[in-house]
């Protein structure tokens, strides 16, 4: 058996694709306008080409040799006939040629200042008024008042910038349209230690790459055609753009060759350069929108990417997840702080994968027999080959029950006491998710303790939550460690408990530790008991002749630890105007003061709890 080497990732570096590089990539030359020919086939050196990857299932890809699914695309390139600008470099581009002469390309500052700054940035110097990222806007203010050049003397001219891609030099003998190969050429002669300067480095980001000699076509997997229940072909917005890049490509490419006027060839020119930049970006500022045929802009490069619905935030950042629900919240006082109810219907949908041992197979027998209809069972079982049976299509399901075996996988409902992640957006600090343990109800709601509110600020006047199911043991045992609503007690925010009494809570504690309240022996006894409390009863404080009473006090100190000593002013005294620190917990013993919201509120940083 061969040992598999695994190697792991040390950096990613982005850097900017020089022609070379694209001319590397690209397993094809894109020439041809047309995708499909009549026959339905590819055309080759067309946008649908082969050699670019594969999109039918059981089609090999003409370059790797895979199908579909194992193929990941590759680059093909059109060749420009004509450098165009691009536009999402077209602030450096802009910047870089202020920086720099007309003529011999070097920063427009003395090489006295430039070998201070390179000191600088070498971190030779003992001290520095300006840090390394502020030299760049230095170097600009400075080049920027240059009238002549320092370098080889020659005379600077205004540089006048026209949004997206206009640059025009003027001169004494008029205005001067810098077209882009000529933008091209000045960036190829700056040298390496001025980019340096200017924060570029050199390897992987030389300016004469912003101006596109060679343009990189996606593989087909990143634009793919669907087909309509009419059988016509619908292309990607890309592929659209493609085409319209490769029309004017080579409409220009003819045009310079039959020798056409200038003046048209530069018309032909602005119409790629338009194209070239609403491939990259359809929503510049300045120039129309590229629309579709059928009069809707259309959704290039830039649009995938960015905003809420794009590529980082839509589908990396948030995405759908398997294994979850939402429904309306409401509550239920009588289930544990860190349980939920889940309702039957939602329990039955959600499923567990259970690998079986001769520990719990005859308990999954009974599940599978009970079927996906029936609540406790099983939706689905997972033969060690790969074969996943669905239960609601098998007429009997004892037959498949019987045929279970160690190492078969069946997916079981949610039942009581599984582990899920609860959570209501919006999620501001770690507590809008917590770890609750499953109790499955009747009814079509979820049910949530009300202490549990305060942590995810949920109410109960409409408000919907997700509930999602760990899948794996290790997530089920990280959630019970890290994330049960038990951990969360106290908020980091301010090291007080987030969960602690609401409402009736705080009016039931208000009432017992009144100076006035007294209870009877039995009364005593059974609030002990309902407390939980097992140790010994305390004697009665207030004796009369006839019968002793214990005051409310006494019960409320049952349980503090004995080594507690506490003092604090409460809500009722701050609102009174009654006297500071009146609640005094003495050896565990609540000797004075009444216990209200400032005790044992929820959110409260100095409280009893």
């Amino acid at each position: 058996m061969s040992a598999e080497t695994t190697k792991s990732i040390d950096a990613i570096k982005f850097s900017v694709w020089s022609p070379n590089e694209i001319r590397k990539y690209s397993v094809a030359e894109i020439s041809a306008p047309e995708t499909y020919d009549e026959d339905g086939m590819s055309v080759q050196g067309g946008l649908m080409d082969g050699r670019l990857g594969t999109l039918e299932p059981g089609q090999k890809c003409l370059t790797c040799g895979n199908t579909s699914a194992r193929c990941p695309g590759h680059f093909g390139h059109i060749e420009l006939a004509e450098p165009v600008l691009h536009i999402a470099f077209i602030d450096s581009i802009h910047k870089l040629l202020l920086y720099t002469c007309r003529s011999c390309s070097r920063i427009k500052i003395p090489q006295k200042t430039l070998d201070e700054f390179s000191k600088i940035k070498k971190r030779e110097f003992a001290y520095t008024v300006i840090s390394q990222k502020r030299i760049p806007d230095q170097i600009l203010e400075k080049a920027k008042k240059a009238k002549e050049c320092p370098h080889c003397g020659k005379l600077q001219y205004e540089l006048i910038f026209t949004k997206p891609t206009i640059f025009i030099e003027k001169s004494e003998l008029g205005d001067n349209r810098l077209l882009p190969i000529t933008i091209r050429e000045r960036f190829s002669q700056i040298i390496n230690e001025d980019l340096v300067l200017l924060n570029y480095d050199p390897s992987t980001a030389r300016p004469e790459w912003f101006i596109l000699q060679a343009l990189p076509v996606p593989p087909v997997t990143v634009r793919p055609s669907i087909i309509l229940e009419t059988g016509i072909r619908s292309e990607d917005d890309l592929t659209h753009k493609m085409v319209d890049i490769i029309r004017v490509n080579q409409r220009l490419k003819e045009s310079k060759e039959a020798g056409t006027p200038p003046l048209i060839v530069q018309d032909l020119v602005d119409l790629l350069q338009y194209h070239a930049t609403t491939y990259f970006d359809n929503e510049v500022s300045g120039i129309p929108q590229a629309h579709h045929r059928s009069g809707r802009p259309l959704k290039t490069l830039t649009q995938r990417l960015k905003g809420k619905e794009g590529r980082f935030r839509g589908s990396l950042s948030g995405k759908r997840v398997d294994f979850s629900s939402r429904t309306v919240i409401s509550p239920d006082p009588n289930l544990d702080l860190s349980e939920v109810g889940v309702p039957e219907s939602v329990a039955k949908k959600l499923t567990i994968p259970v690998i079986i041992t001769e520990w719990n197979i005859e308990k999954l027998k009974t599940l599978v027999t009970n079927g996906p209809e029936i609540f406790p069972g099983v939706n689905y079982v997972v033969r060690p080959d790969g074969v996943k049976i669905r239960l609601d299509f098998v007429e009997d399901r004892s037959v498949i029950a019987d045929s279970l075996e160690m190492g078969y996988l069946v997916e079981r409902h949610l039942m009581d006491g599984d582990i899920v992640l609860f959570n209501r957006q919006p999620s501001l600090h770690q507590m809008s998710i917590m770890a609750h343990h499953v109790r499955v109800l009747p009814g079509k709601t979820f049910r949530l303790h009300p202490s549990v509110c305060p942590p995810y600020n949920a109410d109960f006047d409409g408000d919907e939550m997700n509930l999602h199911v760990p899948q794996s043991e290790e997530a089920r045992a990280e959630a019970i460690l890290l994330m049960r609503v038990q951990e969360q007690l106290i908020s980091p925010r301010f090291g007080g408990p987030i969960i602690g009494g609401l409402r009736d809570f705080i009016t039931g504690a208000y009432l017992l530790t009144k100076d006035d309240t007294t209870l009877t022996n039995q009364e005593f006894a059974n609030y002990a008991m309902l407390g939980g409390y097992d140790g010994e009863l305390p004697e009665p404080k207030i004796k009369n002749k006839e019968e002793s009473f214990y005051s409310g006090k006494q019960l409320f100190s049952l349980f503090l630890p004995s080594d507690f000593n506490f003092v604090m002013t409460s809500k009722w005294s701050k609102g009174t105007g009654g006297k500071q620190k009146d609640v005094v917990i003495k050896n565990g013993e609540l000797v004075s003061g009444v216990i209200d919201k400032s005790s044992i509120g929820a959110e409260e940083p100095e409280s009893v709890l």
